[in-house]
């Protein structure tokens, strides 16, 4: 369910940009980056340029949705709550998901050391996630998933099974590390 939401104006410059974050079970987060355009209204901009006006995060209420439409419609709603007092009309706004594949990286590491890496190849609106599992400690041990957007990339991981002297045990959300995600 992880996923970017960027929101344009009628005049095609980026208004928002939400980032949806499920790092933990049953834990939800968005982060948010307002724009203000670099020129006025009544001056010709034709690179639609803009610049970062506000930076929050938002701990928002786990849901687990049945459908991408029920997702885009709560994400509506959270861009309304969050940018209405500076939104001039809400229904003017065009709501986007970028269907670029995003690659995000987990270490999972504990007091043990070095477990493995995981990679988390997905695009929210395709409807498509890989999980792959590269163990630290033996190349036999990697796991691969695939799944959809409706599954959280923590639910994908803790379904890894992690190989240690005879024993399998499940990554804790708590042992992984996001790196920064590549587009």
């Amino acid at each position: 369910m992880d996923r970017t939401l960027k929101i344009y104006t009628k005049t095609d410059h980026l208004f928002a940009e939400f980032i949806f974050s499920y790092d933990h079970p049953r834990q939800a987060k968005a982060h948010y980056t307002q724009y203000r355009r670099l020129y006025n209204d009544d001056e010709e901009d034709e690179s639609k340029a803009v610049y970062p006006l506000t930076d929050r995060d938002v701990y928002l209420q786990f849901r687990q949705f049945d459908s991408i439409e029920q997702i885009r419609s709560f994400d509506v709603e959270v861009a309304k709550n969050e940018l209405g007092r500076d939104m001039t009309d809400p229904r003017g706004y065009n709501y986007v998901y970028d269907p670029t594949p995003v690659l995000l990286r987990y270490v999972v590491q504990n007091h043990i050391g070095c477990i493995g890496m995981v990679n988390v190849l997905f695009s929210f609106i395709d409807n498509t996630k890989e999980v792959k599992f590269l163990s630290a400690t033996n190349p036999r041990y990697d796991f691969d998933i695939s799944s959809n957007s409706l599954e959280t990339n923590v639910d994908c991981i803790v379904r890894i099974p992690w190989y240690t002297d005879r024993d399998v045990r499940e990554i804790s959300s708590h042992d992984l590390k996001r790196l920064e995600p590549w587009y």
